[in-house]
């Protein structure tokens, strides 16, 4: 019953927002909000901030239906929207004079506030709040917080090519919804169905770059992720995937994802894989 449910959710939530993103599309163009991408083509930025408000519809149908997973729906619903929206002020304000997290904390040092560095703040405030949330040892909140602001982070680094980042937060979520259902918990990762539809139903505008989720997108992708992780995996687990992304971090400071992508066959097929 349960898995019929959530197929249901699934499918619902992805139809919904392959409807309603052209009109966002349209609505940004109209606006005149455009900028270039890799190709040089004038595409509207920061479309992602539809997820949190797609997704705040079927989590007031899910607390309506049961009143019981309150709690969840608006921690994941505080999450995703406060993450969203500081994603989506540095997709209108930021430039690109700064980046990696070492250069914005460098700028902050030096007493300029960069939209990056504000991000940052905010992401692992955000994350703090999460995690004690559903945590109670300080070590583990520690933990916790760093995973969903790193994961934050990391798919703000892979989105620079049309649906990268999509495609690695599929593979993610199906691999953490693979390891639940190994250890019986799968029911952890229902609250995030209803935004894993949206997210999929706005794939296609991404992949065929007729639009950029921008920060505003890749923020609310890394956090779930995140979220989920933190919130349904042992300790240890936690603190191999914590080491995982510390390594990615280190790695990406000196080396560019895209460059490792392209010298790589297999990753290079997947990365285009779908695109126009």
């Amino acid at each position: 019953m349960l898995t019929i449910y959530v197929l249901l959710i699934l499918v619902a939530a992805t139809f919904f927002s392959f409807a309603l993103t052209p009109f966002f599309i349209e609505m940004f163009e109209r606006s005149g909000r455009l900028v270039k991408n890799y190709r040089g083509e004038m595409i509207p930025q920061g479309i992602g901030i539809v997820f949190p408000l797609y997704s705040l519809l079927w989590y007031v149908l899910l607390t309506l239906i049961a009143k019981r997973s309150l709690l969840n729906a608006l921690s994941i619903q505080f999450a995703i929207t406060t993450i969203c929206f500081i994603g989506f002020i540095d997709d209108m304000l930021g430039t690109r004079d700064v980046l990696g997290l070492k250069g914005h904390f460098k700028s902050l040092l030096k007493g300029r506030l960069t939209t990056g560095a504000l991000k940052a703040v905010v992401g692992l405030l955000v994350a703090f709040v999460i995690s004690i949330s559903f945590t109670s040892g300080f070590f583990e909140v520690i933990v916790n917080t760093l995973i969903i602001a790193l994961f934050t982070n990391f798919f703000n680094l892979l989105d620079l090519r049309p649906g990268r980042a999509i495609k690695v937060y599929i593979i993610a979520f199906l691999g953490i919804i693979v390891g639940l259902n190994l250890t019986d918990k799968f029911a952890a990762a229902v609250p995030f169905i209803p935004l894993a539809g949206s997210i999929i139903g706005y794939m296609p505008y991404d992949l065929k770059a007729h639009s950029m989720m921008g920060d505003a997108g890749s923020n609310v992708l890394g956090a779930s992720v995140g979220f989920l992780a933190a919130s349904a995996f042992s300790l240890y687990t936690k603190i191999a995937i914590l080491a995982c992304l510390i390594g990615v971090h280190i790695f990406t400071e000196k080396y560019s994802l895209t460059e490792l992508i392209e010298k790589n066959s297999f990753l290079k097929y997947l990365d285009n894989l779908g695109r126009s």
